[in-house]
């Protein structure tokens, strides 16, 4: 943890999820690493420990490896925000009406999978169903918004809605929107207590977690699969990989095919909770229609104000400060009277972009995997574990929408993203166009 020191810092600013505050992953679970499990799952996040617990209770037995501790990646630094996933329509449309109902329906699925396992685990995480707002920032965003709500419903039902401009106040105190639309069954929750409880219960199903275990090499065996970290190493009969945004080289076959992108959150101090209910008003999840997005939400607890969106820089002694001025700025634009609100917290984390807009999971060379969650991971990395465990048991009723999905990398793309400025640029010169 490391002190924040600027003029929009409040003194005791820190760069580390605000989440970390009630349940920062530590590496409490730490175990011995034994010479052989049937089951290896490589990353302790939101996939590989909701694959671990359909696992365990399928009486296998299941070691989960991670490089830093349960949860530390993404799983305990995202937004919270978990929703229907209406946005992916139009891109599975690609694959004709009956793909497109089938994933969203799924979508739906990933979400009451979460409610399940919260609910019989007993994890408190500030789970809530609290709706979600997108603002349109140009009246011709709000039509696009209108023109796909005509695409769903003309393939299955939907309920969402569109709020015109002069209603928006009752979802979000601010001008700076043209109206938006409005998805009543999005939640939010505690990331980090989330995947804190996944923890505690896959622990509890027997499941072996060793922490501090960073795998660089997996070889295929006749039994099965040698995993290591350069130091010990573990035989395993199946082999998970649940790293997404954080996988690397460890397999080239993933790493060709998942973009690693940064996404950074601040979070403000307390405020006055008059101000909270004025911009807030229904402690909505929220997001711009910007196609560089940007996301934000209330705290659980209601008094604070979190913002979240991309990075302008991942190397350097100003990262932190000039990644966090630029979304206080963009925070401005929707909240101008936040100007004097001090930042209380920064940090950042990696998710895992697919080319295809679309998250996969499947087996490739005996070697399973799930990812690609396209920074709407909470949800959708939770099913994708279970499902993803289901097909490792040979147990699965119904296979998921996204298994015979084409998985593609491109031509010149092994791992590092050097077009990614030149699309964010892109992008950006679009959304500034676009509001003019």
């Amino acid at each position: 943890m490391t002190k924040l020191k600027s003029r929009f810092f409040t003194h005791d600013a820190v760069n580390e999820p605000y989440w970390w505050e009630d349940a920062k992953p530590t590496a409490t679970l730490e175990a011995d690493l034994p010479s052989h499990s049937e089951v290896v799952i490589v990353g302790g996040g939101f996939t590989g420990l909701n694959a671990a617990l359909t696992l365990a209770r399928a009486g296998r037995q299941v070691t989960v490896l991670d490089a830093e501790a349960p949860g530390w990646g993404a799983s305990s630094r995202n937004g919270g925000m978990l929703g229907p996933g209406w946005a992916t329509f139009d891109t599975a449309m690609a694959y004709g009406p009956d793909k497109a109902r089938a994933i969203v329906t799924e979508s739906f699925q990933a979400l009451q999978h979460v409610k399940d396992v919260v609910d019989q685990e007993r994890i408190d995480c500030d789970l809530a169903v609290v709706g979600y707002f997108r603002g349109a920032v140009t009246p011709r965003a709000y039509d696009a918004m209108g023109a796909q709500l005509e695409r769903i419903r003309k393939v299955m039902p939907c309920d969402a809605y569109l709020v015109p401009y002069a209603e928006q106040h009752g979802e979000i105190g601010t001008d700076f929107y043209h109206g938006g639309l409005a998805i009543p069954g999005y939640a939010g929750l505690h990331p980090a207590r989330y995947v804190a409880g996944l923890a505690h219960a896959v622990k509890r199903a027997g499941v072996n977690i060793v922490a501090g275990v960073r795998v660089t090499a997996l070889e295929r065996q006749a039994a099965g699969f040698r995993v290591s970290d350069g130091k010990r190493q573990i035989g395993a009969k199946q082999v998970l990989l649940a790293t997404n945004g954080y996988t690397g080289p460890l397999y080239p076959f993933l790493q060709r095919r998942i973009i690693p992108i940064r996404s950074a959150i601040i979070a403000t101090e307390p405020l006055p909770s008059a101000v909270m209910s004025r911009l807030m008003p229904k402690r909505r999840m929220l997001a711009g229609s910007q196609r560089v997005v940007t996301y934000f939400r209330p705290s659980p607890d209601g008094t604070r104000i979190l913002f979240g969106g991309r990075v302008l820089k991942v190397t350097g002694e100003d990262v932190v400060e000039t990644n966090a001025a630029h979304l206080r700025k963009q925070m401005l634009q929707v909240f101008p009277e936040l100007a004097d609100a001090g930042i209380s917290h920064y940090w950042h984390g990696q998710t895992g972009f697919t080319f295809d807009k679309l998250p996969h999971l499947g087996q490739h060379e005996g070697v399973y995997y799930a990812c690609g969650y396209n920074g709407t991971g909470i949800a959708r990395a939770s099913w994708f574990g279970h499902k993803i465990a289901q097909r490792m048991l040979g147990i699965e009723d119904e296979p998921s929408a996204y298994e015979d999905l084409p998985f593609r990398s491109r031509h010149l793309y092994y791992g590092k993203p050097w077009f990614l400025p030149l699309v964010v640029l892109y992008y950006e010169m679009r959304d500034r166009w676009d509001q003019r």
